[in-house]
């Protein structure tokens, strides 16, 4: 597992790789960030920084699930990296007694998907930005592949103007520094928050790859994807929330 955080007004961050007993490897890269002279531990270092934090840990079987094994069995036939989000159908299952529509992606039900990257943007009342990015990766990656979601500017960025927070194919988000792309063209076109995620998820991103979610300092909300569908909600003080897959 992997994950980082951003504040952005003072550009500090944390991020951490290679969890295998971290319950919480958010948790982990915000001590980094705020205990530690340094922006980034991985692999047996993260682990032993954890065990010297005392945050909390757990066996690895915690993390494995009947679902995810079952999905990386089919990756594993199929010798790909399996990724989700691209293809949904409308499938007919059930006896005869009783019919069920069930909406499919990959083949599978989406009732078995636990999207792997969780990320949060968040702006307070004083226009201060912050991000974070955690995930456990590509189904099938190679043992010591580092996504984007660790990667300060690729997965995850927050400056005094944004904070972006990335999901998808992390080669391609790396590829694109897609995270600090939006910030860029905010501060050096002029662009506002969502004329500049429009911008990036055209022109920088490789074709059903990849999606995000950015807030501005001035409150304003943008989310952007060129996958058939991505996770995602948005709640503010006054009540309003709201959630989208398509």
């Amino acid at each position: 597992m992997e994950a980082s955080i951003m504040d952005g007004p003072k550009r500090r961050c944390g991020a951490v790789s290679g969890l295998t007993t971290v319950k919480n490897p958010i948790s982990l890269a915000r001590l980094v960030m705020d205990k530690t002279p340094h922006s980034y531990l991985g692999f047996a270092g993260a682990e032993e920084f954890a065990r010297k934090q005392g945050v909390e840990l757990v066996d690895n079987e915690y993390f494995i699930t009947e679902d995810n094994v079952g999905m990386l069995k089919l990756a594993k036939e199929a010798n790909s990296i399996l990724f989700d989000y691209r293809i949904p159908t409308l499938t007919t299952c059930g006896g005869s007694a009783a019919m069920e529509n069930q909406l499919q992606m990959n083949g599978l039900p989406i009732s078995l998907y636990a999207p792997e990257t969780v990320g949060c943007v968040v702006v307070d009342k004083q226009g201060h930005c912050a991000a974070a990015t955690s995930t456990g990766g590509l189904v099938n990656k190679m043992t010591g592949r580092i996504g984007d979601s660790p990667l300060i500017g690729s997965g995850t960025y927050a400056s005094d103007l944004v904070a972006v927070s990335c999901t998808g194919e992390g080669e391609a988000i790396i590829r694109s520094t897609l995270a600090r792309e939006v910030a860029a063209v905010m501060e050096y076109k002029g662009l506002n928050l969502h004329e500049a995620v429009d911008y990036v998820i055209k022109t920088r991103l490789d074709e059903g790859k990849a999606g995000l979610i950015a807030v501005s300092k001035n409150g304003e909300v943008a989310c952007g994807f060129n996958t058939t569908g991505m996770f995602r909600g948005c709640a503010t003080e006054d009540g309003f929330m709201e959630v989208g897959v398509w």
